[in-house]
């Protein structure tokens, strides 16, 4: 069955048990309606399965208790009863039987017409079908040919726009040609009255040009002749530089061999002026040696001066400050022997016995005088023991520190 055919059967199997349903209300009714319709009507063989997909209501047992009572019903119908009060009961199953079979035959022929005219129905179906897709496909390309003769008919005007312009373009394009055509003609023929010109004077021109031949061979002629005196000349003069060639490879070699043995002699020489190098530089490094040695020794000797002039600071150092110890001394007695003499004269009243104490005194500070110059002679002479440890101490602090 197409698909058209099968969405209008389900439509109206469906609008059938809308009505089925607002007609009987009550399940068993419904579903022994439900098979009645898809029996009879639409000539489906009803399941338990296909009855509750339809109508979906009770239980599964529902379906099927109904669709047995369904088909004893049914065969309850189909079988035929004569009642026929003088016929035997034999008679009576014999002629039942036939009349139910020549209904089954009836039945099954119905059913096969039926068949067969669903069959045709359907069949004219899909040829109208067919028909009416192909006459969709030819007018779906006849429109495609209608555009594509649009399409061929607007390229076509187009090029008959192109062709007329183009034609019009070429007739300026002939007229062109025409004048030049003309022009080109005025131009042959001047050209040609000038050829003839040309050729009168390139005549006139040849006979001149000849003559100048001649008279070019004559004077190349003249030339050959000098140039081959000319070469005789350069061949002498070739064979003399040849033989003074000759002298000077020789000489050449001559000096070659000169060179040689004075590069020898030189290579003599430098090895003897570099040995004697090599001497001068060994001398050179034990002059430098020596040198060093002695800076060495220098610096020694600086150092010992140097430090015997800390010594001798030192001891200057040292008289420096005995003078100034034994100034302090000369000072010191003369100021007690000044306090003595004025007691003595505020108690004896005389100045006949200082005389004798200042002659005294003077001739102890000349005694004096004379020991610390001796003192200065020799630092440190006259100090204190006290004071000679000191200075014992601190040359000996010096001395170390040396």
């Amino acid at each position: 069955m197409p698909v058209a055919d099968q969405d209008l059967t389900d439509a109206t199997l469906q609008a059938d048990l809308a009505e089925l349903r607002s007609r009987f209300p009550e399940t068993r009714a419904l579903y022994r309606e439900v098979c009645g319709l898809l029996f009879f009507r639409y000539g489906v063989t009803p399941t338990a399965n296909k009855l509750y997909s339809l109508v979906r209501k009770g239980s599964m047992g529902t379906p099927a208790e109904v669709l047995q009572a369904f088909w004893q019903d049914l065969r309850g119908r189909t079988r035929v009863t004569i009642d026929h009060p003088d016929l035997p009961e034999a008679l009576k199953d014999i002629a039942a039987g036939a009349v139910q079979t020549i209904w089954q035959a009836a039945n099954e022929a119905a059913t096969g017409e039926l068949a067969t005219l669903r069959a045709e129905a359907r069949h004219a179906a899909s040829e109208a079908e067919a028909e009416r897709d192909a006459a969709r496909v030819e007018t779906a390309a006849a429109r495609e040919d209608a555009a594509a003769i649009a399409a061929q008919l607007a390229e076509a005007r187009q090029a008959h726009d192109t062709v007329q312009a183009d034609l019009a373009t070429e007739r300026q394009a002939h007229a062109a040609t025409q004048a030049r055509l003309e022009a080109g003609r005025t131009e042959l023929e001047t050209g040609r009255r000038q050829l003839d010109a040309l050729r009168t004077q390139f005549s006139a021109e040849l006979e001149r040009a000849r003559e100048a031949v001649t008279l070019a061979q004559e004077r190349a002629e003249a030339s050959e002749r000098r140039s081959l005196r000319e070469l005789d000349a350069e061949r002498t003069a070739r064979q003399k530089s040849e033989r003074t060639a000759e002298d000077l490879r020789a000489e050449l070699a001559a000096a070659r061999s000169e060179a040689r043995d004075a590069a020898v002699a030189q290579a003599e020489g430098r090895a003897k002026l570099e040995a004697q190098a090599a001497a001068l530089a060994d001398r050179l490094a034990v002059a430098e040696q020596a040198q060093r040695k002695a800076a060495g020794d220098l610096e020694a000797v600086q150092a010992e001066l140097a430090a015997a002039l800390r010594r001798a600071e030192r001891g200057e150092a040292e008289a420096a400050l005995a003078r100034q110890l034994l100034a302090t001394l000369r000072v010191a007695p003369r100021e007690r022997d000044g306090g003595g003499g004025g007691g003595r004269r505020r108690k004896g009243g005389s100045s006949a016995a200082t005389a004798p104490e200042e002659q005294g005194d003077g001739q102890g500070e000349a005694q004096q005088d004379e020991l610390g110059e001796e003192q200065g002679d020799e630092p440190g002479a006259a100090l204190p023991n006290n004071q000679d440890e000191g200075n014992d101490s601190s040359d000996g602090s010096d001395d170390s520190k040396d």
